[in-house]
């Protein structure tokens, strides 16, 4: 069967999906005469959802083709896999449903794109399907929805940046918030359950990493210290703490990668922080992350997390969801900090060590040039809308547009956003839709 479907959402009757599937109305005519399909276990579902599309659709989109799909039945994925040119998968918890979606795509060469935010499911799936997915010209690309493109795709405007500047990376903090108006924030449950298997994974993902033999990131410069926790940061007018968020670990694993798959972006240390505009909000996420540290220890206790969603994150989370009011007042924003140093600073000997940084091999971390101080200092920033169900929409469908139009510059194999889209036109065309990304004046300490 020939591959007659350039796009394929799966789970497009899902919250975020159906997100998913007004963004490409909304956008389609970026893509000539685009063939696509909305697929999900709900027949009745997925044409409530067509019958939509078709009642506004004020750009003249082709009409998507509706097909029922489900991960418990293997034989409707191959079928819709083999159709498929760029599967867009938007079924969560990824940890529970995620490996056999990507599994078949490869079986059918098929590639692939979601919204996965759960680290432990994407460092596995990086080390599990990584080879094969190479063998069969296959590109697998998780964390493509707000985990983790802005912050990913950031790190390399960043690290572009300093180039331009004439300087190689060495430093990089980065600091994340949200804005929120009078309504509040709010998100889908969703969300929320695979925040909860994520947290119930970190003993898993510790011994996946223990055996990982993932390439060791060398630093370049002095040591960054750490900023210290729970204080006010002028820069960003609230009170910060050490990230522990997909992102950081995105960020990390794309650094590593960056040396396996030979893009020739040089690492950068980096260090993540979270911004909150009130101190008591520190309060209420340490208070949440120990109870969340506790309970998803134990079946009873991820099952009463699930129960009372709106109860153990304080509001945070709801089987409702957000409404549009709160969706249309959030915003988010990272700002990197970035000091480098500058080329004309090094010697012959200096240049040949960072132009071979990236394919040394070693068993801990190198330190290079740790005597030059940093002397070139930039702020840049990403910004754009609500995270969520606006945000992700937008960056995985510039995802999926890029990875089918410019698949010849995307690696083949299982990596990272950064290292997939280093060399495509994705940076342009998230900035075309709405996500901010630039160079701004700002107080550097």
């Amino acid at each position: 069967m020939s591959k007659d479907l350039d796009i394929v959402v799966f789970g497009a009757t899902g919250f975020t999906g159906r997100f998913v599937v007004e963004e490409i109305c909304r956008t389609a005519k970026e893509v000539h005469k685009l063939k696509w399909a909305i697929s999900g276990r709900s027949e009745q579902r997925l044409l409530e959802v067509a019958n939509i599309i078709s009642i506004s659709n004020n750009n003249n989109v082709r009409q998507p083709e509706v097909i029922v799909a489900d991960v418990s039945n293997p034989e409707t994925l191959h079928s819709l896999a083999k159709r498929a040119k760029v599967f867009i998968d938007c079924v969560g918890p990824f940890r529970l449903y995620g490996e056999p979606v990507v599994r078949i795509c490869i079986e059918n060469n098929t590639d692939y794109i979601d919204i996965s935010g759960e680290v432990e499911y994407i460092e596995r799936i990086q080390l599990t399907y990584d080879d094969s997915a190479r063998s069969k010209n296959v590109s697998i690309i998780p964390a493509c929805g707000y985990d983790s493109i802005p912050a990913d795709m950031g790190l390399l405007f960043t690290k572009q940046q300093l180039d331009v500047k004439g300087a190689i990376p060495s430093q990089i903090e980065i600091l994340s918030g949200f804005r929120a108006g009078s309504a509040g924030m709010r998100a889908n449950y969703g969300t929320y359950a695979s925040l909860v298997y994520s947290i119930s994974n970190v003993n898993s993902l510790r011994e996946l990493r223990k055996h990982a033999n993932r390439p060791i990131v060398s630093k370049i410069g002095p040591k960054l210290n750490l900023l210290p926790s729970r204080k006010f940061d002028n820069r960003v007018n609230g009170y910060i703490i050490p990230s522990i968020t997909t992102d950081h670990s995105i960020l990390k694993l794309g650094q590593q990668l960056d040396i396996k798959f030979n893009t020739g972006v040089l690492p950068a240390q980096i260090s993540s922080y979270l911004v909150f505009n009130r101190f008591r909000y520190i309060a209420m996420m340490m208070l949440g992350g120990s109870m969340f540290k506790f309970l998803t220890k134990y079946e009873w206790g991820r099952n009463l997390l699930l129960k009372y969603p709106k109860f153990f994150s304080f509001g945070l989370f709801s089987k409702d969801g957000p409404t549009l009011e709160q969706i249309q007042q959030c915003s988010f924003y990272h700002r990197f900090y970035a000091k480098g140093i500058s080329k004309n600073k090094l010697n012959n000997e200096d240049m040949e060590l960072v132009k071979s940084i990236n394919s040394i091999e070693h068993d801990k971390p190198l330190s290079i040039l740790s005597h030059l101080q940093p002397d070139i200092e930039i702020v840049t920033e990403v910004k754009g809308p609500e995270a969520a169900y606006v945000t992700t929409p937008i960056t995985v469908v510039q995802c999926a547009y890029t990875l089918f139009k410019e698949k010849p510059n995307i690696p083949n194999g299982v990596c990272t956003p950064s290292v997939a889209f280093g060399k495509t036109s994705l940076l342009q065309r998230l900035k075309d839709n709405g996500i901010e990304f630039n160079v701004v004046e700002g107080q550097f300490y």
